[in-house]
């Protein structure tokens, strides 16, 4: 009888992480985003709701009819015409679960990376170290350009004077591209949850190549200039350490964000920093 479950649940446990389907999320122009999930983990009917220039899908995950968690699309199309999509997803069970976003229509596309040079790691007496690194880079096909921005996998941080700020475990900035589609593959444990980010453009991001890359030169030696990680209620940003040691990897969604994208647009025109600075007045 023992071996007979032992059986069953090692046969569970293979079709869980390795019989895999995939599903069309999002389409907008020439980006389209989909998931590649187990078998066994059912993504429901879509809850639509549209809140002015936000519009969010949100798919209850379930697994053997059980609900394991959610995962969000969001899109937000800025004053300028431009698209910020994120994603979230929710792990609310205590069963781990795999999955990936992926992006295709890549075969003619050109990537330019922004994280490939490792990040400046400064100590800072106030905030400490900021884990997070450039976002991925800007893809550029047929009909757009997108930013990429990394995947943030965290947890829920309740402070003892009662905040309750996002608590990094790990951050995924390397996103392989094989036969024209992108994968950002993650492992999200049990009471986790992941958020990534595209800016998508009709538009040229930049004015020029130099532009583009004195920008992410100067951002990765200038941590808290550019907003890392974007979530459609604002820009996650390490906050301030405190005598609660888990304040090192915490972070906080400011209330008014200090960003220099105003002069960056005023120097260069350049349609990213306008699209940024959009976002955060948003």
């Amino acid at each position: 009888m023992t071996l007979t479950l032992f059986f069953m649940a090692l046969i569970i446990f293979t079709a869980v992480m390795f019989l895999k389907n995939e599903e069309t999320l999002y389409t907008y122009e020439d980006v389209t985003l989909s998931i590649d999930k187990p078998t066994f983990i059912t993504l429901g009917d879509a809850q639509e709701k549209t809140d002015g220039n936000v519009t969010t899908n949100t798919y209850p995950l379930t697994f053997l009819s059980l609900s394991i968690g959610s995962l969000a699309i969001i899109e937000e199309t800025l004053p300028n015409g431009d698209v910020l999509l994120f994603d979230k997803a929710k792990n609310t069970s205590w069963m781990p679960f795999t999955f990936s976003l992926n992006r295709g229509s890549l075969e003619d596309a050109a990537i330019q990376r922004w994280n490939e040079d490792p990040m400046l790691q400064r100590e800072e007496e106030i905030y400490g170290t900021d884990a997070t690194r450039n976002p991925y880079g800007v893809i550029r096909s047929a009909d757009t350009e997108t930013l990429q921005g990394n995947v943030y996998v965290s947890r829920d941080l309740p402070l003892g004077n009662g905040e309750r700020v996002q608590e990094l475990r790990h951050e995924i900035y390397d996103f392989p591209v094989e036969e024209g589609e992108m994968t950002k593959s993650l492992w999200l444990p049990p009471k986790h949850q992941s958020e990534s980010w595209m800016l998508i453009s009709t538009e040229d991001l930049f004015d020029s190549p130099e532009t583009e890359s004195e920008w992410f030169e100067f951002a990765n030696d200038n941590r808290r200039a550019q907003f890392n990680w974007l979530t459609a209620d604002g820009p996650r940003q390490k906050m301030e350490l405190t005598n609660d040691l888990r304040t090192e990897l915490a972070y906080t969604i400011p209330e008014q964000p200090d960003s220099v994208y105003p002069e960056w647009f005023e120097k260069t025109s350049s349609r990213f920093f306008e699209s940024m600075e959009q976002y955060l007045n948003e």
